[in-house]
């Protein structure tokens, strides 16, 4: 008997920057071997080598006990604020091991007692089946598909064990006939490999594909390592070196390129999809400003009924800003907040230091991001936004949301 996947409910470690930080996930692991995978490289709740499953019981308790008033906790607050979930916020839900168990089938039809809003991510084609659309088209939910950027005969590859292109888009037409909303995610682009997105792109068109969001390979710290045979033979056998003579910087454990080499295909992505009338997202982090929508890169605000956003972020707040104007800290303190700890949610290295006890948590973890005491994510990383030298009456920095010249190369 598989033992219970005890953190199968909870929030992701990019709150600071996420309006959908639910993760809801069946399953503690997948079973596909995507030769990049982030999950695989980073540690997280439950990530041992058994599979462990999910308890769809466990939800509706906690659901029919939030209706009854009863919030127990932070990650009840936001449920209560009817925020989406990410149903396979990290692991795919919909892997082989779905045939056998169907927790992940058994989790929708909670979901859907409540009419519950959530967003589900999968590479596999499993979702476009008919015992899935009859499920999904009484569902409050966006779907969420990824495709790796790469040729065909690479991607069968790097993806291993995932739906082929074929059946990716023979999935999308099943969704598509019963007026299911569907988000491609392109991710990640492996870098020269750019051009192969077009044909994708069209083939997204005539289907009637809603968004796509596009996001670049990062590169981790352990990549020469952990990154399959395949892709570390395109990448020249040593992925950090080959990103660094690309001009990637470090930040955090990962490496990213330049911002200088994305925008010369980004921008010409952007046109072309935009052409089509497909909604755009920009999936790279520092670009989340510039995405359709008002949730992240993903435009689930479009499409998900009597559902609530997470706006307690740097993203959603700069978002609300027009060109030039300034973002203050104070700005925070008018949206609304968890009452209740979410650093029980948080892995270890995520795990909040509190400079003000006295404080909510989640405001003390804004303030220090607010300084860059946090992490990466200060408001400044994200582009679009600057450090001005000013300051405001309690002594924090303030920052202004301008436009970039990455935003006005788009504009051309």
């Amino acid at each position: 008997m598989k033992k219970t996947y005890k953190y199968a409910q909870g929030l992701t470690s990019q709150l600071s920057f996420c309006s959908t930080p639910l993760r809801l996930d069946p399953y503690n692991k997948c079973q596909f071997g995507c030769e990049y995978c982030f999950a695989a490289t980073r540690e997280g709740f439950g990530r041992d080598s058994k599979m462990q499953l999910g308890s769809p019981k466990a939800l509706r308790d906690r659901f029919l006990r939030i209706k009854r008033g009863f919030i127990n906790s932070a990650l009840d607050e936001f449920i209560e604020q009817r925020i989406p979930f990410q149903l396979g916020g990290m692991s795919d839900p919909f892997s082989k091991i779905e045939e056998t168990e169907g927790v992940t089938y058994k989790f929708i039809e909670v979901l859907n007692e409540f009419n519950y809003p959530f967003i589900t991510s999968t590479k596999s084609a499993l979702i476009g089946t008919k015992k899935y659309v009859d499920l999904l088209k009484e569902s409050n939910v966006y779907v969420r598909i990824s495709v790796t950027i790469i040729n065909d005969e690479l991607r069968v590859l790097v993806d291993k064990g995932c739906s082929s292109i074929e059946d990716i888009f023979k999935c999308c037409s099943n969704l598509k006939k019963e007026n299911i909303p569907i988000s491609l995610r392109f991710q990640p682009i492996i870098p020269g490999f750019e051009d192969q997105a077009y044909q994708l792109i069209d083939m997204a068109s005539e289907l009637g594909i809603d968004q796509i969001s596009f996001e670049y390979l990062k590169v981790s710290l352990d990549a020469n390592k952990n990154f399959g045979k395949t892709l570390k033979n395109i990448l020249n056998n040593n992925p950090i070196q080959f990103y660094k003579k690309m001009g990637a910087k470090q930040y955090g454990r990962e490496y990213i390129l330049p911002l200088e080499y994305r925008i010369n295909h980004l921008h010409k992505l952007w046109h072309y999809t935009k052409s089509k009338n497909i909604l755009f997202g920009f999936a790279d982090n520092d670009l989340l400003i510039h995405s359709d929508g008002h949730s992240c890169c993903n435009a689930s605000d479009k499409f998900l009924d009597n559902a609530n956003f997470f706006t307690a972020n740097i993203v959603s707040l700069a978002k609300t800003k027009v060109i030039q104007e300034k973002i203050y800290f104070s700005d925070y303190l008018k949206l609304w907040i968890p009452e209740e700890k979410i650093s029980t949610y948080l892995n270890s290295t995520a795990r909040l230091k509190l400079e003000c006890p006295e404080e909510k948590e989640w405001i003390s973890m804004l303030r220090k991001s607010w300084l860059g005491k946090n992490g990466i994510y200060k408001p400044d990383y994200f582009d679009g936004i600057i450090k001005l030298k000013e300051e405001d009456t309690y002594g924090l920095p303030i920052y202004q949301r301008i436009s970039s010249l990455f935003e006005k190369k788009l504009a051309l």
